[in-house]
């Protein structure tokens, strides 16, 4: 699975195992109790065993986590 993660620290592409948008939302709550949202992505891939990937903005993602309003979705392509 695919996750896009948009923040005004940089956006990065993770890759990891499939799950929900509702899942996807609960590790983005656990994780952003944990850190600052600087450090957002490293702690995310490392509890949750997703890989940061090149970024390149013309790839098709399954979600998109928005650290700027902490909004998780699955964008309209």
């Amino acid at each position: 699975m695919l996750v896009f993660i948009e923040s005004f620290f940089g956006d990065r592409l993770i890759y990891g195992e499939k799950c929900t948008e509702e899942q996807l939302r609960e590790k983005f709550n656990q994780t952003v109790k944990l850190t600052e949202l600087a450090d957002f992505t490293p702690l995310f891939c490392s509890m949750f065993d997703f890989q940061e990937l090149p970024y390149n903005e013309k790839i098709y993602v399954d979600y998109v986590i928005d650290l700027d309003t902490y909004l998780v979705y699955a964008p309209q392509y």
